[in-house]
């Protein structure tokens, strides 16, 4: 079995959304039991990116030691592409947890222009510090130098070797990730993103193309899409938006614009709430929007009799606050609209999320 950790939720249902695409059985879970479930990829979804160093370090530790004989499974490190969280303080803790001398991390996605060439990071041919990954509140792209961004890393030219440590391989193209992959053996832990993990599930299964005829469920009413980015854009399906007020943005109780929206909701249950204010503030402001938003889409969803048939979410850490809060654990794969775009189910409820860095599809 092929075990993906993923750092964040949206990230997870990325990687399940591919190989579900890919015609696997894949289940996807927030919580590890003894027991896991039988399938072919089984993705396990944490949000250890929002957390601190010293809890997500525990939280890998704490997954890993609750799998039986990890060494038998093929265990993949998902990171974000713009090497956003506690990569390396995660990584080293895996190495150590799964007894791997090395790692070969390849976050870069060339399939969405995102490379790194010569130890340097590009996005759409800006370096990563010149885009807008460099007003992140919480890991803000201060360098385009990957082993600057990535302290204690050490970059992987296309003709070096691997050395033990992290390895940060460069790769502009997918036959140079291919190139670089083939640098692995057992001894070493493979991290990144989906143009990674693609490789990984071609290599390691038979793979054919899912037909997704009939399978995308319907946007009908009751839909509720919760924009939690702040990188948040006009929904594409003309929803009635609620843009948050600018006292609530800044600290201000969000009690009576919930209530307000709550009534709305439940009139005209077909709703998009959007923060629509640029990104400020740093760490502080985004744990405290994140908790507003995941506040206001549980009370919205438990306040209409008849649930929310579909529930959108952009924005991997407020998708999992809203999920945490709802109890849900296990879902199925109901439809990848477009890469990184994964419709889920849970019960009666569809849900599809989407990183807030990527366009719609």
């Amino acid at each position: 079995m092929l075990i993906v950790i993923a750092d964040d939720l949206t990230g997870a249902a990325e990687m399940a959304g591919l190989a579900w695409s890919k015609d696997l059985h894949v289940n996807m879970v927030m919580q590890v039991s003894k027991n896991l479930p039988q399938s072919d990829v089984l993705v396990i979804a944490t949000d250890t990116r929002q957390a601190t160093k010293k809890q997500a370090v525990k939280a890998i530790e704490s997954i890993l030691q609750r799998i039986n004989n990890p060494g038998e499974h093929l265990i993949f490190k998902k990171t974000d592409s713009a090497l956003r969280g506690h990569i390396v303080a995660e990584t080293r803790a895996m190495m150590f947890e799964l007894d791997k001398d090395k790692a070969l991390l390849m976050a870069q996605n060339p399939s969405k222009g995102r490379i790194i060439r010569d130890g340097v990071y590009y996005l759409d041919d800006l370096p990563l510090d010149q885009s807008q990954f460099y007003y992140d509140p919480e890991f803000p792209a201060n360098s385009s130098l990957v082993e600057e961004r990535l302290p204690g890393t050490q970059s992987l030219s296309l003709q070096g070797a691997l050395r033990n440590g992290i390895n940060i391989a460069d790769a502009s193209t997918e036959e140079e990730l291919r190139m670089q992959l083939r640098k692995a053996d057992h001894s070493t832990l493979i991290a990144g993103a989906a143009d990674t993990f693609n490789l990984l599930l071609e290599e390691n299964f038979e793979c054919r193309e899912r037909s997704s005829e009939g399978k995308m469920p319907v946007i009908e009413s009751p839909v509720l899409l919760i924009q939690g980015s702040t990188q948040s854009r006009p929904n594409p399906w003309k929803l009635p938006e609620a843009m948050m007020p600018d006292d609530v943005f800044h600290g201000a109780a969000p009690k009576d614009w919930i209530e307000s929206l709550k009534q709305q909701f439940t009139e005209h249950p077909r709703m998009a709430v959007r923060i629509a204010q640029p990104s400020q503030g740093g760490q502080p402001y985004a744990v405290r929007l994140r908790e507003v938003m995941a506040s206001l889409a549980v009370k919205l969803i438990k306040a209409k009799a008849a649930a929310p048939l579909h529930l959108i979410i952009e924005g991997g850490a407020t998708a999992y606050a809203i999920i945490q809060r709802l109890g849900w654990n296990t879902f199925s794969i109901e439809q990848e609209l477009s890469p990184g775009i994964v419709t889920l189910r849970h019960g009666q409820f569809f849900i599809t999320m989407k990183p807030g860095s990527y366009p719609w599809p």
